[in-house]
């Protein structure tokens, strides 16, 4: 069952950097924000690649640390 009502998640998601995986990322200035779309949990992440602050679960924030590791220059690009 999803935590986050599919509008919601759809306004996410557009407004979103980039998606990927059901998880919507988001810029703040150098840093990211990473929310799961299924869920609505978020975590905020800084650029050194540092999880700073998280709702998730460990396996939830690892994946959203990886999304953001692996996928740095595509968010990164204008």
């Amino acid at each position: 069952r999803c935590a986050m009502s599919e509008e919601k998640a759809m306004t996410i998601a557009e407004n979103a950097d980039i998606v990927l995986n059901g998880y919507a990322v988001t810029r703040d200035s150098e840093n990211f924000r990473v929310v799961n779309l299924r869920t609505g949990k978020a975590a905020y992440i800084m650029a050194s690649g540092e999880l700073s602050e998280t709702n998730m679960d460990d396996v939830e924030s690892a994946i959203a640390v990886r999304i953001i590791s692996e996928n740095r220059k595509y968010i990164l690009e204008p």
